[in-house]
């Protein structure tokens, strides 16, 4: 053969015998596949198990302002149980009753929210919304609505085929596990993991029993590094019926886990990331062959809350001490036989004065957050109500504490000036079948100004004031201040009641009475504000009538984070002098009034009002307090609130422990956000 000028024969013979050869490795390849080895390739097919799985991106961490970490993520090793494999098996129930007595005896717990109880007699168990929800939908899509728990549960042994000679509560452990796999096949929700956190030696034991359809996985799940904040921080959960529309808006996957409360559901656009895809391909046994993304996840950003740890730690504490000196001092005082009411739950919240920020917001009695499942039941079935937010959603009456508003009302609508003087007579009875008495009565504070009025908490003094000036204009300055209106917290709030005659006449159908408005100037009628309300309340004192919006989240990591700035709500119509004035009542009240005991020769100038709110004639009243510091140029502002406390004055101690700490502690920097420029 004659080859063109400048190719050498054997680049030639290269060039034409390559793809031949190629052509040759191809055809032997296809020959093996689909011919010598066809039978094998389709029993491999055949039992291996495909899955496109949903990858939850790393939750990011949360913070507080001074970057202590409180909650992040941690690897876990985890137990899954592939549903379609383990249904084939001749003994599925076999499986896991003795996968149960192998965690149970290394003491790892499994998931089991059937809420039906253990043994026999069964019976429904409490249930949150959740547990509740899907029992529903399981009840409903077998049509089993009208049965009893004993009944369902023989249905339930039935249905997943228990053998007879098991105990009831073999039966009951064994159907909790089925249960929870049929669900997930049935509604598509959050993927079961049996049991987390396993350790070497338990993985080890796992693996060597090879039980069909079980496998170790890794995963990752929250961890809380602190005791405190339970009820600010929240947890994460499935999506439940009621979040469905919301979260599919927003692109999720229906087994996805979300924030359920606390920061984790207020900051859950931050923190949830966007999930990843991953193939993974199993043989009929469990075993992972082979496992890659088709979507890489991506984290959360971190958030920084405006909470700082230490002042969180110092108010949970205080305010427990506190309560348990009550109900000490009353056991101790109690006389032989005669039943003692206890405070039962309390708040204490403080707050950044001129920010808006919260330092803290303790709500007792509170909970760890790291041992809420394990302790769900206690919890749900505790009469004191742990879980619920008493700072940010409970609701009392302000007392005394409320006669700010009225002073101020009073002062800068000329019902009255600074040395303007009433005579305390102790009762007003002019109105017929109804008297209104100061608390001195048949005492009397003698004549007094607004100052000494706020000093002495004389009812009489803003009985007379709060008549001249008339519920609407106590409710304008009212909800000035912030008093049953929003606070601008990113978490839930319950915005409270503001006494007025539209609020008596729908709720209570009656109209409004002249009385109601001398209550209401007191701190008394309808009037129900939470500990949060409360503390801005006191911070907008301390800031001349300027009222930050109330903030938990500081600042937000990443390309598209940012510092959250201070925000302004509203300002009340008054002038520096009121607010000199309103100070110096307040100061004289921490000096010489009902807090002196503990304010009186207090090393820092402190204003403070305490407040003491009537229940009910069988109930000991409830308990109030608020307060800011220094009188000049306050940095920060706080309200403590006891239920069945008693008297105001005795939450001061809880105040003196907070201001202790701030006006000792050593400073500390708070961190700086990404992306923000140095100075």
């Amino acid at each position: 053969m004659k080859f063109p000028s400048g190719i050498r024969p054997f680049r030639a013979f290269t060039l034409i015998a390559l793809p031949i050869l190629l052509a040759c490795v191809l055809l032997l390849a296809l020959y093996s596949l689909q011919v010598v080895n066809r039978a094998a390739y389709r029993e491999q097919g055949r039992s291996t198990i495909t899955r496109v799985e949903t990858v939850p991106a790393a939750r990011g961490d949360i913070l507080d302002r001074y970057g202590r970490l409180l909650v992040t993520n941690a690897v876990s090793y985890d137990i899954h149980i592939e549903r379609s494999v383990l249904v084939t098996d001749e003994d599925p129930n076999g499986i896991l009753l003795g996968l149960i007595e192998l965690t149970e005896a290394g003491g790892i717990r499994h998931t089991d929210t059937l809420p039906i109880t253990a043994d026999a007699p069964f019976a429904f168990t409490e249930m949150d919304d959740i547990q509740a929800g899907r029992m529903a939908d399981w009840l409903e899509h077998f049509e089993l609505q009208e049965l009893s728990a004993p009944e369902v549960m023989d249905w339930m042994r039935n249905h997943y085929a228990v053998p007879e000679d098991y105990t009831p509560a073999q039966a009951r452990l064994a159907v909790g596990v089925r249960w929870e796999l049929e669900l997930r096949t049935l509604f598509g929700i959050v993927d079961y993991v049996f049991a987390a956190g396993l350790d070497q030696e338990m993985i080890a034991a796992v693996s060597e029993r090879c039980y069909p359809g079980v496998s170790i996985t890794v995963g990752s799940h929250r961890v809380y590094r602190t005791p405190y904040a339970a009820h600010l921080l929240g947890r994460i959960g499935p999506i439940n019926k009621d979040q469905v529309e919301k979260f599919t808006e927003l692109g999720y996957p229906m087994n996805a886990l979300v924030g359920q409360d606390g920061a984790e559901a207020a900051f859950e656009e931050y923190l949830h990331g966007v999930d990843g895809k991953r193939v993974t391909i199993r043989s009929a046994e469990g075993e992972i062959l082979s496992s890659y993304y088709t979507e890489e996840p991506r984290a959360g950003a971190d958030v920084t809350l405006t909470l700082d740890l230490s002042a969180q730690q110092v108010t949970e504490e205080a305010l427990a001490a506190e309560i348990a000196k009550i109900n000490a001092d009353r056991v101790k005082k109690a006389k032989p036989g005669e039943t003692v009411q206890l405070a039962q739950g309390g708040a204490a919240v403080v707050i950044q004065v001129g920010t808006g920020d919260v330092l803290a917001a303790a709500s007792y009695p509170s909970y760890d957050l790291s041992e809420f499942l394990e302790n769900y039941s206690q919890l749900v079935a505790d009469p004191a109500r742990p879980m619920f937010n008493r700072a940010l959603q409970g609701r009392y009456a302000p007392g005394s504490t409320f006669k700010v508003v009225t002073a101020t009302a009073a002062l800068t609508e000329g019902i009255i000036t600074p040395n303007t003087t009433i005579y305390d007579r102790g009762i007003i009875d002019e109105y017929e079948g109804i008297t209104f008495t100061c608390w001195t009565y048949p005492g009397s504070h003698g004549t007094i100004n607004v100052m000494e009025a706020l000093q002495m908490s004389c009812n009489y003094f803003f009985y007379i004031t709060g008549r001249s000036l008339g519920i609407a204009a106590l409710d304008r300055y009212a909800a000035a201040y912030g008093l049953g209106q929003s606070t601008g917290i990113e978490l839930y709030e319950n915005t409270g009641v503001l006494a007025s005659v539209e609020y008596k006449k729908e709720a209570i159908g009656e109209d409004w009475y002249v009385g109601d408005t001398l209550q209401a100037a007191i701190g008394q009628s309808y009037h129900l504000f939470t500990p949060l309300q409360l503390a801005s309340y006191a911070a907008t004192i301390a800031s001349d009538g300027k009222r930050y919006a109330n903030h938990m989240l500081y600042s937000v990591s990443g390309p598209q984070g940012f510092r959250n700035p201070p925000e302004l709500l509203s300002s009340v119509n008054a002038s520096e002098d009121t607010y000199a004035v309103l100070r110096e009542g307040m100061l004289m009240a921490s000096r010489y009034g009902s807090a002196s005991y503990v304010f009186g020769n207090y090393r820092i100038p402190v204003c403070s009002k305490t407040g003491t709110a009537q229940v009910s004639e069988d109930t000991v009243n409830n308990a109030v307090f608020i307060a800011f510091a220094p009188m000049e140029d306050p940095e920060i502002a706080l309200a403590v609130v006891v239920e069945n406390g008693a008297n105001g004055y005795y939450l001061a101690e809880v105040a003196r422990d907070i201001f202790d700490w701030y006006f000792t502690r050593e400073p500390e920097a708070a961190p700086i956000p990404e992306n923000t420029l140095l100075p």
